[in-house]
């Protein structure tokens, strides 16, 4: 019982240090976007964000909206989600959840959501990291479900996107979980 009181605590002290950095936060997402919630869809446990893009800042796709899932719903609050608001802009660190409903959580949780005016900032890190590419960054507008830009680059896009979709990858609060556990394990040991 105590771990499961515990495990907020522990999973937002985890949030403190280097998942408030953004290299850490570019690592660790599939995609970077600014976009702007335009529904939210409130269940009792979750909610999906639908964002309008904007612009891809890093791993472009093909689409001008996205769902976000958040584990923030009507009767369910949890401390290390990010919060939307309607109408709200914001630049999202994004993990891949269903690529084929275009469905993704925020990376590393509330930490992995930034205000607009971080754009420079998030640019500057994926250039030194060598992830920021010029062409097919931004939503062309004449089309719904095309990426502006140079399409030799869109090729090179698609093939990591179908990278991605093939891996399975791990939502980002089951790592927490386990790491709470084995704390709370080990603190209740020492104590004993």
């Amino acid at each position: 019982m105590i771990l499961l009181l515990a495990a907020p605590n522990i999973a937002a002290a985890s949030f403190a240090s280097e998942a408030a950095e953004i290299p850490y936060q570019i690592n660790n997402s599939d995609h970077i976007i600014i976009g702007t919630v335009t529904e939210i869809d409130s269940h009792y446990n979750y909610s999906i964000i639908t964002v309008k893009v904007e612009e891809w800042l890093y791993n472009p796709l093909p689409t001008e909206v996205i769902k976000v899932r958040t584990e923030v719903g009507t009767n369910v609050l949890t401390e290390t989600e990010a919060d939307f608001n309607l109408k709200e802009s914001a630049l999202l660190m994004l993990k891949d959840e269903n690529l084929d409903e275009l469905l993704f959580r925020v990376a590393i949780g509330d930490p992995g959501k930034h205000p607009v005016s971080d754009r420079d900032a998030v640019i500057e890190e994926l250039k030194t990291q060598g992830k920021w590419e010029e062409e097919n960054q931004t939503v062309d507008k004449t089309k719904d479900t095309e990426i502006s830009g140079n399409r030799e680059g869109a090729g090179e896009q698609e093939e990591g996107s179908n990278t991605t979709k093939e891996s399975k990858t791990t939502p980002f609060i089951s790592p927490v979980w386990a790491f709470a556990g084995i704390l709370g394990a080990i603190t209740y040991a020492r104590r004993k």
